[in-house]
C-alpha cells in the first residue's frame, strides 16, 4: 500500500489504494527507510529533515509555503524527487496587505489628528493620492505580480526588479541588475519587497540602496526580513533618510514588543499576517490535493521548484 505523510488534514473521503497519515514534524524520522511513502506534505523544516532520510519510493515533497529558502532542493533532485511550493496560494492576502499598507501611508492614517482628538478638524494637508505614483516591486514572481495587478487599479506606474523572471505585462519594465537598480531608485515613491532570503539577497537592501532612494520613499516588506541590513534600515528610518515603512516580516514571529522598529513614528508594524486569511486554508488544501492527484495519475505537477519532472 502506498502512503502519503502530511502535516495537515487531507482527503477526508480517502484516496484509492493510498494511506494518508497525518504527522507532526517530530514524527517524520520514524518513517526513515519506509518503502511505501510516495509523497510528503509539510513545512520547510520538514523538507530539510526529509532531504536526509532514506525514502526509496518518495516522488514528491509538497511544501505548504510559497517560500523555499533553506530547503535543500538539489538533494531532492539528486534522488529524483519533485519539490513543489504553494505557488499562488498566498498571493491574494499578501497583495491585499500591500495595498492596505500603501493606503495607510498615503492617507496618513496614523497621523490623522481626528484619530487622536475629540474635536473634528479639517486642517489636515498631508494626504496624498496613489495615481501616477511610481512603485518598484522587488521580486516580480507570483506574489509580486499579484501586487502589481492590484496597484494598477489605482493608475500607479509599476516597475519590477528581478534577476530571473520573464517580462510580464503587469510591469512597465523589469530591472535586471544591481547597477540598473541603483540608477533608478530615486524615481520610486513606494518600494515593495517580496524577496526571499538566499545568498544573493541576504542583507541586499542596505545603506548603499537607502542613500539612492527619495527621502519620501516608503518601503513595504512582505518578503524575508533578512533581505534588509537591519542596522542600515533602522538608521535610514530614524534619520528620515527615507519616508517610512510598513513591515510585516521579522526574524521572530510573533514580533517581540521590544523590537526597536516599533518605536519609529514613521513605521507601521503588522503582526506577520500578510499571508493569512480565512480563504487560504481551503485554497491550500485544494491545491495540495490536486498536486497529489497529478502525482498518482502521472500528470504534470504544478509549481515544481527543483527542475525534476
Amino acid at each position: 500500500m502506498k502512503t502519503i505523510l502530511t502535516d495537515r488534514p487531507l482527503f477526508e473521503d480517502g484516496i484509492k489504494d493510498i494511506v494518508v497519515k497525518k504527522i507532526e514534524l517530530g514524527e517524520l524520522n520514524k518513517f526513515d527507510g519506509d518503502t511505501s511513502i510516495i509523497a510528503v506534505v509539510g513545512s520547510r523544516a520538514m523538507a530539510i529533515n526529509c532531504a536526509n532520510m532514506n525514502l526509496p519510493a518518495l516522488k514528491l515533497f509538497q511544501l505548504t509555503s510559497a517560500g523555499f529558502d533553506g530547503v535543500p532542493t538539489e538533494n531532492f533532485a539528486q534522488k529524483g524527487v519533485v519539490v513543489a511550493n504553494a505557488g499562488t496560494v498566498y498571493s491574494v492576502p499578501i497583495a491585499e496587505t500591500v495595498v492596505f499598507g500603501i493606503l495607510q501611508m498615503a492617507k496618513k492614517l496614523r497621523k490623522n489628528p481626528n484619530n487622536r482628538r475629540f474635536k473634528l478638524t479639517r486642517g489636515y494637508k498631508e494626504i496624498s493620492e496613489l495615481q501616477d505614483k511610481k512603485v518598484l516591486i522587488m521580486g516580480a514572481g507570483n506574489i509580486g505580480t499579484a501586487i502589481a495587478s492590484r496597484l494598477a487599479s489605482f493608475d500607479m506606474i509599476i516597475e519590477g526588479y528581478d534577476l530571473y523572471c520573464k517580462e510580464k505585462p503587469e510591469y512597465t519594465k523589469i530591472l535586471r541588475t544591481k547597477e540598473e537598480l541603483l540608477k533608478n531608485l530615486k524615481l520610486y515613491d513606494y518600494i515593495v519587497s517580496t524577496l526571499p532570503d538566499n545568498k544573493e539577497t541576504n542583507g541586499f537592501i542596505n545603506k548603499e540602496l537607502f542613500t539612492e532612494m527619495k527621502n519620501t520613499a516608503v518601503i513595504i516588506n512582505v518578503g524575508r526580513k533578512a533581505v534588509f541590513n537591519n542596522d542600515d534600515f533602522y538608521n535610514a528610518l530614524k534619520g528620515r533618510k527615507i519616508g517610512g515603512a510598513v513591515l510585516d516580516m521579522f526574524e521572530k514571529i510573533p514580533n517581540p514588543i521590544t523590537n526597536k522598529f516599533r518605536r519609529l513614528r514613521n513605521t507601521i508594524i503588522l503582526p506577520g499576517v500578510a499571508a493569512i486569511s480565512q480563504e487560504v486554508g481551503p485554497r491550500l488544501k485544494t491545491y495540495i490535493e490536486n498536486n497529489i492527484f497529478a502525482l498518482v495519475e502521472n500528470r504534470e505537477i504544478s509549481n515544481v521548484i527543483n527542475g525534476v519532472k
